[in-house]
């Protein structure tokens, strides 16, 4: 009998826990392992359902077999059963709206990464939406990866955990997978990795500890899968980018989720208090974060402002986020003394661990300290801009509006690339990211 499984070619018959007969062949299904027996290996076509039958006459036969037939009646009865596909979808579909908004507005990002020393400072909202957000620069293979692992092995999961249960799942192995990240020392995750690592680690536990009671079609071939498992935390320690400390925490997370209730749900019965109570508190969770985080990705002063104040507070966050906030501050929303003040310390800071040798960071600094009425300040930074572009149109277009000579509103169109990500330009200048600062790790 040839097979998923190689540890033997003998089946005995008070082993079998299903079978099946479909246009490839014959499953067979054990409590560790999987055969198929080809419809090809056959001479005849109906051979299978022929050959089906008589193993289970033979089942009969055993002592016990009549209670082993009527357990696989059970099963037969929850294959038929139509499969739940709500929380794997809703969550595929909401990180595609998340990476749209992204895409129109990679501000968005920043405002839902996680964080820890943001996380520290009250931006609690981070520990969720981090796990909606993927990479741009690595678009499609960051998001694709991730939800196609999701929607592969999360339908898996919840034809036989049901909605709820899936949702509790992928809501705590994300919470986890950002919690362990902030302990191990990440600096910035985004990626629902540690959701697609929970489902993982639900379907495993699912497979060692429910195979008796499982459709023979939704078995996985185990050993196979596990060796997937063992390969892809070889490659989280090998690659320095990947966040492997988030996809350790979300794959015992789901284990563990899944451990405690794969019982109940396997015998098909309906989901209790505890886990409608924990579901619907995860879809409160997701909630609160979208709305909480919302006025930052809205640009709204007030929370740019305290955004702006944590930062100041918190050392080792990137050059790019100071930056891009002090920016913000300076052109998008309605000036004051404190968000101008903010908006300097950050547009100081990024200049001053850029060792002052980047030209768009010394813009953001020169536009704040024009919009904060320190004209010679602003000449003084922007002509050191115009030095080391060497003349760049657009810098020497800024300095024109601080004298006067172009409307104060009338701000030239910027260059079409950073120079940070200019050809040749890395050799001269330093990293937009600290050294000693990893950056966004998937």
């Amino acid at each position: 009998m040839r097979g998923r499984s190689r540890r033997s070619s003998l089946v005995r018959y008070r082993e079998i826990t299903h079978l099946a007969s479909s246009s490839r062949g014959l499953a067979i299904g054990t409590a560790e392992a999987v055969f198929l027996l080809h419809r090809r290996e056959f001479s005849e076509p109906a051979a299978t359902q022929a050959l089906e039958q008589l193993l289970r006459e033979r089942i009969a036969r055993l002592p016990g077999g009549v209670l082993q037939l009527a357990r696989m009646v059970e099963i037969d009865q929850r294959a038929q059963q139509p499969a739940p596909r709500s929380a794997v979808y809703g969550f595929v579909a909401l990180c595609l709206a998340v990476f749209a908004l992204e895409r129109a507005d990679p501000f968005v990002v920043q405002v839902g990464s996680f964080i820890p020393a943001m996380v520290a400072r009250g931006e609690l909202w981070r520990l969720v939406t981090a796990n909606l957000l993927h990479h741009p620069l690595f678009f499609p293979f960051h998001m694709g990866l991730n939800l196609l692992c999701i929607l592969v092995i999360g339908l898996m999961v919840e034809r036989v955990l049901g909605s709820l249960r899936v949702a509790v799942v992928m809501g705590v192995s994300g919470l986890v997978a950002m919690l362990l990240s902030g302990l191990v020392g990440y600096p910035e995750v985004i990626g629902a990795s540690g959701v697609a690592a929970g489902l993982a680690g639900a379907l495993l536990c699912i497979e060692l500890r429910g195979s008796r009671r499982l459709p023979v079609g939704w078995r996985i071939p185990r050993r196979f899968f596990i060796v997937a498992l063992l390969v892809q935390a070889t490659l989280d320690l090998l690659v320095p980018f990947v966040a492997g400390a988030a996809h350790a925490g979300g794959f015992l997370a789901g284990y563990a989720i899944t451990r405690m209730c794969v019982g109940d749900s396997l015998l098909s019965r309906p989901a209790g208090p505890v886990v409608r109570t924990a579901a619907t508190g995860m879809i409160m969770l997701l909630l609160v974060s979208l709305l909480a985080a919302s006025p930052l990705a809205r640009r709204d002063g007030s929370a740019l402002e305290r955004h702006a104040v944590r930062l100041i507070h918190v050392d080792g966050t990137s050059i790019n986020h100071a930056n891009d906030v002090a920016w913000l501050l300076a052109t998008e929303v309605a000036p004051s003394s404190t968000r101008l003040h903010a908006a300097e310390a950050l547009a100081q800071r990024a200049v001053e661990r850029s060792g002052r040798a980047n030209p768009d960071l010394l813009d953001t600094l020169a536009e704040v300290l024009f919009a904060s009425g320190d004209i010679s300040g602003a000449l003084r930074v922007i002509d050191e801009a115009i030095a080391l572009s060497r003349g760049e149109s657009y810098f020497l277009e800024q300095r024109r509006r601080f004298t006067g000579e172009r409307a104060v509103d009338d701000r030239p169109a910027p260059p079409d690339r950073p120079w940070g990500l200019r050809p040749g330009w890395q050799d001269r200048d330093l990293p937009l990211i600290d050294p000693d600062q990893p950056g966004i790790v998937i």
